[in-house]
């Protein structure tokens, strides 16, 4: 019976420490946007999100359609807390994106430009770090 007792304790401990992992928070870099970049970004209107890593993103539409692409960043300026990128779909296509952080670097304004003519701009919440879908 004792030994019952202890095997229970133990489960239920490991169980804890287990659970207590699983729920772990990963800190979000931000001392530069490079860093601050990087994660999953739900549009302020509903539609795309986007998951970026260190190079690559991909875009989900509400829709369930899923675009992959590579990025370059071209410029970036920490004081001002903006950047361009220049994404390229699986098809060569490419984009520049101008991207201007806020201050604490949790939204963002990107301003997209198809062969150097503004196409639209769009407001970005941080959700978390995930870099996929």
């Amino acid at each position: 019976m004792k030994k019952n007792k202890v095997f229970t304790y133990l489960l239920v401990l490991f169980g804890l420490i287990l659970l207590g992992g699983c729920t772990a928070t990963v800190e979000r870099k931000t001392e530069t946007v490079k860093e601050a970049l990087v994660g999953h970004w739900v549009n302020t209107m509903g539609s795309p999100d986007y998951y970026f890593t260190e190079t690559k993103l991909i875009k989900m539409e509400d829709n369930g359609t899923k675009t992959e692409m590579t990025y370059v960043v071209v410029e970036s300026n920490d004081k001002d807390n903006t950047m361009t990128i220049r994404t390229t779909d699986s098809k060569g296509g490419e984009e520049d994106k101008k991207i201007e952080f806020a201050t604490d670097k949790k939204t963002m304004k990107e301003t997209s430009y198809i062969l150097g003519v503004e196409s639209g701009t769009q407001d970005y919440t941080y959700v978390d770090s995930k870099t996929k879908p």
